[in-house]
């Protein structure tokens, strides 16, 4: 499969249409191009319009939306009064880990003896383990609070155990449920049965700072905090940007209004710990973008528990020392140069096995490596979902098993629910948990030719009808157009990702200039408006021969930092030869 990629054109505004439009750029005194990119994503009036470009913490709804956060919170204003020991339990990644450093350091503020435990996916797996619960059983005395986030929805006969051994426990999470609840005392999940809360595409730590808000709201009211020296919740809105991008949650709503905050604390750059992780990512200075967040930051904390290491990430987090957080940065980023390492050795493969599945037309992909590092199998399902368009299970061997079983991370495409379909094919599997985007599951080893069948059959009846079609483009531009215009509107538009694409611009039958091979990537030149713009197109040195001829090239615009200096881009997304 080639580097060539089709295209589909939104349908060109006219009419009616272009008169709305019209009154949108005057109304909210905004270029047209933006308004009519928000008109084509449905903010049709000016209070709609007005609402997503200017998100407002006090727009977020009420925290006691969510069901059972009353419940909730009677359980840890009872543990704060009797100044009982608290233990929160997450999970590995980006969401796990910062849910988890933003309820510890939350309820440190009450003076609280606060212990956690992130599980290492190596030796433990996904979220509680009858093994972890009863490890820190023993270093509580009973009764005490467990707290667990990004996880336990699923747990049921863990979550009984912890009850057994004496525990009160919240569960709070954000996958799907299944059709039995854990017995916790609270459960807060926005997706379970009877729950009204209008955002159900919270992240885990979504749900964990809500949960603090709730807490917050009720210790003012009970005088515990005076308005004046009550914590800025905002604070966390980094750990929560950083959670909620890197989970791939849609970029609207109340998501939007707590990532846009959230970027903004980001930036900020007020934590040693943030500091640290912006500086070895190379973004020391400039504003951090949601971009910046899945390609550079969230990789670094995923790193660590890609390799079994996620209290390194944790400790970077809540450190409170610069010597400290630099050293601690500096650890994970050679933890993230080992998971490039593993990551490399399997991708070849993973590709060239997702190639000859696409050639034989199936449309549920199912790859297995028996030597695949059990912590890159996630980021190979996403570069294999990038590449082919396609949902994927990427499956190794289950190293704490024997080889009985094996463990697979799975992605998919905005057309397909993974979590359904995994639901029609669990007769062949151990366990699962996960999303509509991304799961995790566990198969028998003798079942795994049947279940990849059924999963190719159940994917090929979901997705009958609405195959991807190609990348989208937004909108026809022209080389007489304002870029740095476009560019400054797109910043408005920010933060971008799933729910709120970033614009595609498509510009017809030109000649790409200076084009150069740089390693795997194409650079090129472009004028447009008489301005020279710089040009890259990621992966796509195959493409230097087309690039030499007339193409349809479509684009993302980006307004960049180099050398200290802001500058436009324009990164390929599509080059195609002109017909």
């Amino acid at each position: 499969m080639n580097n060539l990629k089709e295209y589909i054109i939104k349908p060109e505004i006219h009419g009616a249409e272009a008169v709305t439009c019209r009154e949108l750029a005057c109304d909210l005194e905004i270029p047209l191009i933006l308004a009519e990119l928000l008109y084509q994503r449905g903010y049709v009036t000016a209070d709609a319009a007005k609402t997503f470009l200017g998100p407002k913490l006090a727009d977020l709804p009420s925290p006691f939306g969510l069901k059972g956060m009353r419940t909730a919170v009677e359980l840890i204003l009872e543990t704060i009064v009797s100044r009982r020991q608290v233990v929160i339990h997450g999970d590995y990644d980006v969401d796990g880990i910062t849910a988890t450093v933003l309820l510890v350091d939350f309820l440190n503020k009450f003076g609280l003896e606060v212990i956690y435990h992130l599980p290492n996916r190596m030796t433990e797996g996904y979220g509680l383990s009858m093994n972890s619960v009863a490890q820190l059983a023993e270093k509580v005395t009973m009764p005490a609070l467990f707290i667990t986030v990004d996880c336990g929805i699923s747990a049921t006969e863990e979550i009984q155990y912890a009850v057994e051994l004496g525990f009160k426990v919240i569960v709070t999470d954000h996958h799907e449920p299944s059709s039995e609840l854990p017995p916790a005392q609270a459960i807060i999940n926005p997706k379970q049965p009877g729950c009204t809360f209008k955002c159900k595409e919270l992240s885990g730590v979504g749900v964990a700072f809500f949960l603090a808000m709730a807490v917050r709201r009720k210790m003012v009211e009970q005088g515990f905090w005076d308005r004046e020296n009550v914590p800025n919740l905002k604070n966390y809105l980094d750990f929560v940007a950083l959670g909620t991008v890197a989970d791939v949650m849609e970029l609207v709503d109340t998501n939007r209004i707590l990532v846009k905050a959230g970027l903004e604390v980001i930036t900020a750059r007020n934590k040693p710990g943030i500091w640290a992780l912006c500086e070895r990512a190379g973004i020391g200075e400039g504003v951090v973008t949601a971009e910046d967040i899945s390609f550079r930051l969230a990789p670094r904390i995923n790193a660590a528990g890609r390799l079994g290491k996620p209290q390194l990430a944790a400790d970077l987090l809540l450190s409170r020392e610069v010597d400290e957080a630099q050293d601690l940065a500096i650890a994970l980023e050679q933890a993230n140069e080992k998971r490039r390492e593993l990551e490399k050795t399997a991708l070849d493969d993973a590709i060239k096995q997702a190639g000859q599945q696409v050639d034989s037309n199936r449309k549920g992909l199912v790859l297995f490596g028996s030597n695949w590092h059990p912590g890159v199998v996630g980021i190979i399902a996403a570069r294999v979902v990038d590449r082919f368009r396609l949902p994927v299970l990427v499956f190794t061997r289950d190293s704490a098993s024997d080889s009985k079983t094996l463990k697979a991370s799975g992605r998919s495409v905005p057309e397909l629910n993974l979590f359904q379909v995994l639901q029609q094919c669990d007769n062949f599997i151990v366990q699962f948990g996960g999303h509509p985007m991304a799961a995790g599951l566990t198969v028998v080893s003798e079942n795994f030719v049947q279940f990849s069948e059924e999963f190719n059959n159940c994917v090929c009846r979901m997705m009958q009808g609405s195959e991807p079609e190609g990348v989208v483009i937004d909108m026809i531009v022209n080389v007489e157009d304002n870029c740095e215009e476009m560019a400054h509107s797109l910043k408005l538009m920010e933060p971008f990702g799933q729910g709120n694409p970033e614009p595609v611009f498509l510009l017809k039958n030109i000649r790409m200039q200076k084009v150069t091979r740089l390693r795997d990537h194409l650079k090129f030149s472009l004028q447009i408006n008489g301005s020279p713009i710089h040009g890259i197109g990621f992966f796509k040195a195959t493409l230097f021969e087309v690039a030499s001829r007339p193409v349809d090239l479509g684009f993302k615009l980006k307004q960049t930092t180099f050398r200290g200096r802001e500058r436009i881009e324009a990164h390929a997304v599509v080059i195609n030869p002109t017909s």
